[in-house]
């Protein structure tokens, strides 16, 4: 798993969506009264926009890793 959640398990996210799942499930049968639940949010709660590669990017990391030819750029 990639990006802001990647220190997190598999059975971490699995937890979570099954609390999620529980809450709107009882606020449902409780006849939508009150708030609704809000989620579980795992990675700190902060979006992180991902960082916008270029294609020289790309490729010097490619080359870097011996998966094209080319000298790797410095």
């Amino acid at each position: 798993m990639l990006g802001p959640d990647a220190h997190l398990r598999p059975g971490d996210h699995l937890l979570a969506h099954v609390a999620n799942l529980i809450a709107a499930g009882n606020w449902q049968r409780g006849g939508g009264k009150g708030q609704r639940p809000k989620p579980i949010k795992l990675g700190g709660g902060k979006s992180q926009r991902a960082k916008k590669v270029d294609g020289d990017d790309i490729a010097r990391r490619l080359a870097n890793l011996g998966l094209i030819p080319g000298a790797p750029a410095a």
